[in-house]
Order: structure tokens, then C-alpha cells, then sequence
């Protein structure tokens, strides 16, 4: 449990091997001529539990003990919505919105790690006796900093019902920002950057769930056969096989989210780093950038295998530029990298050009859909009916495409996998039949 003031989490399982009649529990037997037979890892019974908990279990938590903190100056998180709207009715049964819709939001929780060494330093190095208190663990801190805008630009045209249709369409043209996009507030989501060096405000960029076009347009029309309608106008067994038919749909299109691009080179210990595009990485071709040389720039992008162009991005300062004791200031890496900057870095510039650009700087896949329905309503006694339907999800089998690989090696820009929106993976196309009795 997490009842303060102490917390840990420890996995136990028993041993267990691969046959019914296992041999001695301490050694796995592989004899020859017979089977092998594998011993998982676990609890002796002769053991108990004070293995486990001595290896990095309860005794780590107790020597290098961990908290979640709340800053003292706690402010209330608050929001400012404000908009303008203009409606024009274009006919008696169809009218047109536009309007403007934003929002502002201040003192939003995020979540920090206060014990963190201030400084970069060259990869591989042990950050944590650097630490303002290096006799502890990690210490999450919530931190009442956080901002977020919303703009909007969104549009409806509404048709009431009539003459047998009824539908509405809406285009939303918007634009999200903030400095941390996970609703609890956890600062690790915009990529863990050393925010002893970095502020909180400096992460200001497009969110994480920044959709800048949305387009819907879901409508409804009864068919105009059977009796009383424009044609086959006709009753009996005519119009209970033609009539009284009603179709929809619905169609969804938006742009992707954006996500970032991580460098391949050995970056600064202490500090999450990034690529930053130094052209357009949705033009194929070209040649590598000279900070990112060796890999291969693709003649075509928004494919499936290649996106983006990964030519389009360069990675920042090496974290082997930093020197220490046995790389002094002038000395050239292996790899020839030469090392130029005193270490360990506390200014943010530097810290900067060796931790790249903001985060979430190139917009991923789109996605549309297609459904589409037909039904019909069987009346039965008094209100009650019985309604078949078809339907159809996905009638266009248009694939749903994830976010691309992140990397800026030859591999940047591969999709390997499909779009999720939260835990729901939109389907490939399917139809189903129903009968529904409504009473």
C-alpha cells in the first residue's frame, strides 16, 4: 500500500520448473539423454523472504528512502475561457455558426524532481552523489507552475430535420499549448529535461494532444420509397419490403499529434535530449546534416517506412564535449568528438545546446473514418417496435496509422504499428446485423 509514511513494492514467486516431477530445487538438472528442466527463480522455503527483501527491496528503500512532496506555496489552479459567437440562419431549416473559443490556464499542478543534480555531465557519469541531497532517493514534487492556452477557430453548419434529412457538420481549426501535457501533472512527459537548469515555462510548446484541423459530418435520411413517399409509393407487401428505410453517417477526419525526435549520438548525463529540425522534415531527398552524418535521407516521405525525412534534423552538442578528471578541456574522444566545454555545465545555454530543442516539433499521421447505417423500424403494438439494422464501421478500410519512430537514425520515421487513442485501436473495416425491440 502507499500509507504514508512508508512505501515498497516487491514481486515473490515460487520456483517452478518445466515437467511434473522436478528434481532438487537448487540445481536444474540437464542430463544427457533427458529433458531439460528449467527452475524459475524464487522463493526456498528454507529461504523465506529475507533474500528478496535485502536485494534492493525493503532494505534499498530504507538506506536511499524516497518521498512525494507538495510545494508549501500552494496556488489554485484556475482557468480563463472566453469567446465569441455569430450565428446566421441561412434557410428555415438551415443555419451557420462561426466562432472563437479559447482558453487560459494557470497555476496547473506539474510534477518535479527537486533532487536533481544541478549540472550536466559526460555520458556514463553517476549523477546521484551530485544530487542536493545524495543520501536519498528521488523526490517527486508537485509544483503549482504549470500553463496551458487554448485558440480556436470552430465552424457548424446544422440542418434541422426535413424533408427526410437532417445533418451537422463542423471544422474546428485549434491550437494547444502548455508545459506539460499529462493531466496529472507529471513533467516527465515532456522528455525529463533537467529542470534544475531548464525552467518549467522555458517547455512551453505544443501539447502532446494538439490537433490543429478536425472535420465531422454525421447526417441521417430516410429513403424516399414505399407508401407515401416520392417513389414506389405503393402499401401492403410492397412498402414492408421498401419502405420506411432510413440511412446515416458518419465521417471523421483530423490531423496527427505531434510528438519528438530523439538524437542517436551519446548525450549529456542529468538532462533528457532532442533533435531539432533544421529544414522541413516533410521533403524528402537531400543530404544528412553534418552533426548527423552516415545515415540515409529517403526520396519520398509520408510513407509508411519513412514519414519524415530524419535528414531533416540535426542533434545537439555531444555530451563527450564535457570534460572531467580524465578528459580535460582540448583532448579528443575516440570517436573524435573534441571535448570544449568545462563540465559540469550549470548555465542554461549550454545546457540547452547540448540537450536540443522544445519537445513535440513534428506532427505525426492523421486519421478519418467512414461509417455508415442502414435500418428500418417494424412497428408492433402501440409504441413498440422491433428495428433492424446493418452496419457498417471503417466502409472504406482505411488504415489507421501510429506514430511514427522517433529515432534520428535511418529508422526515423517508421510506423510499425497502428493509431491507439487511449486503449481504443480503431478496427479495420467490419459489418455487423441486429434486431433491436424497443418498449
Amino acid at each position: 500500500g502507499s500509507n504514508f509514511p512508508f512505501f515498497n513494492s516487491a514481486n515473490f514467486a515460487p520456483y517452478s520448473c518445466l515437467q511434473d516431477n522436478c528434481p532438487s530445487l537448487s540445481t536444474p538438472s540437464n542430463g544427457t539423454g533427458g529433458s531439460s528442466v528449467v527452475v524459475a527463480p524464487g522463493i526456498a522455503i528454507e529461504n523465506g523472504l529475507t533474500p528478496q527483501i535485502a536485494a534492493g527491496g525493503l532494505i534499498n528503500s530504507i538506506s536511499y528512502p524516497s518521498f512525494h512532496a507538495t510545494d508549501v506555496n500552494i496556488k489554485t489552479p484556475y482557468t480563463v475561457s472566453y469567446s465569441l459567437s455569430v450565428q446566421q440562419s441561412m434557410t428555415n431549416n438551415l443555419s451557420a455558426t462561426i466562432s472563437y473559443i479559447g482558453n487560459l490556464a494557470q497555476h496547473l499542478s506539474l510534477y518535479g524532481a527537486p533532487n536533481t543534480a544541478p549540472g550536466l555531465f559526460r555520458p556514463g557519469t553517476n549523477t546521484s552523489p551530485f544530487n542536493p541531497f545524495p543520501t536519498l532517493g528521488g523526490i517527486g514534487q508537485v509544483h503549482y507552475a504549470g500553463v496551458s492556452t487554448y485558440n480556436s477557430l470552430q465552424s457548424k453548419l446544422e440542418k434541422r430535420y426535413s424533408n427526410g434529412i437532417s445533418f451537422l457538420a463542423t471544422y474546428t481549426w485549434s491550437h494547444a499549448l502548455d508545459d506539460a501535457s499529462d493531466a496529472g501533472g507529471n513533467f516527465g512527459a515532456v522528455g525529463d529535461r533537467n529542470l534544475a537548469l531548464i525552467p518549467f515555462i522555458d517547455e512551453f510548446t505544443n501539447s502532446s494532444f494538439d490537433v490543429r484541423q478536425r472535420f465531422t459530418i454525421n447526417g441521417n435520411y430516410e429513403l424516399p420509397f414505399g407508401k407515401g413517399r416520392h417513389f414506389v409509393n405503393k402499401g401492403g407487401w410492397v412498402d414492408e419490403i421498401v419502405g420506411g428505410w432510413s440511412s446515416s453517417l458518419t465521417y471523421a477526419a483530423q490531423t496527427g499529434t505531434p510528438f519528438s525526435v530523439s538524437p542517436n549520438i551519446s548525450t549529456a548525463a542529468g538532462g533528457g535530449a532532442r533533435a531539432y529540425a533544421v529544414r522541413d522534415p516533410f521533403t524528402g531527398g537531400g543530404t544528412p546534416d553534418p552533426s548527423n552524418p552516415g545515415i540515409t535521407c529517403p526520396a519520398q516521405v509520408k510513407t509508411k517506412l519513412n514519414y519524415f525525412n530524419p535528414c531533416a534534423f540535426a542533434n545537439p552538442v555531444p555530451g563527450e564535449a564535457i570534460s572531467d578528471a580524465t578528459h580535460p578541456i582540448g583532448s579528443i574522444n575516440p570517436d573524435g568528438v573534441p571535448v570544449s566545454i568545462p563540465g559540469p555545465v550549470r548555465d542554461t545555454a549550454t545546457a540547452i545546446r547540448l540537450l536540443g530543442g522544445q519537445q513535440n516539433n513534428i506532427y505525426g499521421p492523421g486519421y478519418y473514418q467512414v461509417n455508415m447505417s442502414l435500418f428500418k423500424s417494424f412497428p408492433t403494438w402501440r409504441e413498440q417496435y422491433l428495428q433492424f439494422r446493418a452496419d457498417g464501421f471503417n466502409v472504406l478500410n482505411h488504415p489507421t496509422l501510429g506514430t511514427p519512430n522517433g529515432s534520428n537514425n535511418s529508422n526515423g520515421g517508421l510506423i510499425s504499428g497502428p493509431k491507439s487513442f487511449q486503449n481504443n485501436t480503431p478496427d479495420s473495416r467490419f459489418f455487423q446485423l441486429s434486431m433491436k425491440y424497443n418498449f
